[in-house]
């Protein structure tokens, strides 16, 4: 039944909200379909190209307001970029107060203190799950960067420009690195500077081999030499390098799944003890002091787990 009337106060909450924000902006919204009329009755919107690019933050008109301007805004635009979402800044932070307000949900079946729990697990989700696709994609990208170079290499020696090369690369590579070097193609192409290209391109990947990469084509470019020799020498490092993260890897391995045991096992033993004898841990689901206990806990692992995750991860 409490799930039943959050469920209830959440969809009337939502209801008045969207009701209110269209009764305020009915009044744009009826000139906005006039206007359409109108436009329609003359030209077919199908049939004109769309050459401008939508900077909204968000599509409704009530967050675009709130967040257009905002430092945090940008900040999340930058990440959404780099991790390569097609994702609004309001959208996301739509996402991220849906996911609170379902742990909100959740945890309130065990009282306050999990209620608060779930929603900061809630809250903090989209951004574990951003921050881990970003990472994803960074890793992928420097996967493929060392055999584009070999590629942009054989092209230059092959009598390519550097931008018939990118775009060589761009249309062969498949993504993440293949659509952003053909972006870079498609930027100085239509007018841009070669090296306000590259840096645009370093921009959307925080990768340290693409920002060698990159230092490399502009100091070349300033001073002059053998591009393929550069190059060459550039996709030597960067494996080695790749080599070395790879190696310690495996030597941080056992301390990663040391941190990953040790925080299953508090939850194992709970739902163990729970199967077998549920009346034992009656107390500690019922009254509020074991709910507080429960709850400091689960936060305890959490950040248990997330310090020995930390310990464990070398970067260079």
């Amino acid at each position: 039944m409490t799930i039943l009337f959050l469920l209830g106060v959440f969809v009337a909450t939502v209801s008045l909200f969207v009701g209110v924000y269209l009764w305020i902006d009915q009044g744009r919204l009826a000139a906005v379909e006039t206007a359409k009329g109108r436009f329609k009755a003359h030209v077919s919107p199908r049939d004109l190209p769309k050459i401008l690019r939508d900077m909204r933050v968000s599509e409704l008109a009530v967050l675009e307001r709130l967040l257009d301007g905002r430092a945090i805004t940008a900040r999340l635009e930058y990440s959404l970029r780099m991790a390569g979402v097609s994702m609004r800044p309001g959208k996301f932070l739509s996402a991220v107060a849906i996911a609170a307000l379902c742990g909100i949900i959740v945890g309130s079946m065990g009282g306050f203190p999990l209620a608060m729990l779930g929603l900061a697990a809630g809250a903090y989700a989209p951004f574990s799950w951003l921050g881990n696709k970003r990472r994803r994609r960074r890793l992928a990208f420097e996967d493929q960067l060392p055999e584009a170079i070999d590629m942009l290499v054989s092209a230059t020696r092959a009598g390519y420009s550097l931008q018939m090369a990118m775009k060589f690369i761009g249309d062969e590579l498949a993504a993440p690195l293949g659509p952003e070097f053909t972006r870079f193609y498609d930027e100085q192409r239509l007018g841009m500077d070669v090296r306000a290209a590259l840096l645009s391109l370093q921009a959307r990947i925080d990768s340290t081999d693409l920002k060698m990469f990159v230092t490399a084509l502009l100091v070349q470019r300033d001073t002059g030499g053998n591009l393929a020799e550069v190059l060459g020498n550039i996709a030597d490092v960067i494996r080695q390098r790749g080599d070395m993260h790879r190696q310690i890897d495996t030597l941080t391995a056992e301390s990663k799944m040391s941190a990953r045991i040790l925080a299953a096992l508090p939850m194992l033993a709970f739902g163990a003890i729970l199967f077998l004898d549920p009346q034992f841990l009656q107390p500690m689901i019922v009254q509020p002091m074991g709910r507080f206990m429960l709850a400091y806990a689960t936060l305890s692992v959490v950040i248990g787990y997330w310090l020995l995750m930390k310990m464990a991860r070398i970067d260079f």
